[in-house]
């Protein structure tokens, strides 16, 4: 037996039943973080063409801009030993793959979620491998290789770019706007009747 006082409502063993409620889609949430995702790959563009750039200076053009001897260690480091070449494609890749991950959040597909995910992964990669391999062949071309902050800030935003995608499944308006049921137009019951 089901008694309803006033707004309470209470089933046949008098407990209170809790009415369901539906979540509202909210379609800003997948906007934002979409276009947050793709202001992160034009930041690894950037990585990349820097790193491009890197690879491609020759002595005419150190001798012109007037490296020092550190200057000139840390380009030979990048270019003899390919890491240049590895983190230009590592970083490439990362902001082709958040590039698509952010378009397809703004346009609310769900692959978004997953390819911003994977770009990110590959960018807190890349940070790593730089990080490994800076670390291993320093001291070939003497130069002195710490951990600094900037290392600790790229990590800790590879961190916050994994998180960042992944808000969208965990927010549950975000999720409604994400995987709700699309609109399918049906033509086969005409509303304004046509004449035969």
């Amino acid at each position: 037996m089901s008694d309803e006082l006033g707004s309470v409502m209470m089933d046949g063993e008098e407990e209170l039943v809790m009415p369901t409620i539906p979540i509202r889609p909210n379609n800003a949430i997948p906007v934002a973080i979409g276009i947050l995702v793709i202001l992160g790959s034009l930041g690894g563009a950037m990585l990349s063409l820097a790193y491009s750039f890197s690879n491609s200076i020759d002595d005419d053009m150190r001798s012109q801009a007037g490296y020092n001897d550190e200057m000139n260690a840390t380009l030979d480091m990048l270019q003899d030993s390919g890491m240049a070449q590895t983190l230009t494609i590592m970083y490439g890749t990362m902001s082709l793959t958040l590039m698509i991950g952010g378009i397809l959040l703004i346009r609310k597909n769900p692959l978004g979620v997953r390819f911003s995910t994977v770009g990110s992964v590959i960018f807190v990669l890349a940070i790593i491998v730089q990080l490994i391999w800076s670390y291993r062949i320093s001291a070939d071309y003497g130069i002195e290789y710490s951990i600094g902050m900037d290392i600790v800030c790229f990590l800790v935003c590879g961190a916050f770019c994994i998180a960042l995608p992944l808000l969208t499944v965990m927010i549950p308006e975000g999720r409604a706007a994400l995987y709700r049921e699309p609109v399918i137009l049906d033509h086969s019951n005409n509303e304004f009747g046509e004449e035969e």
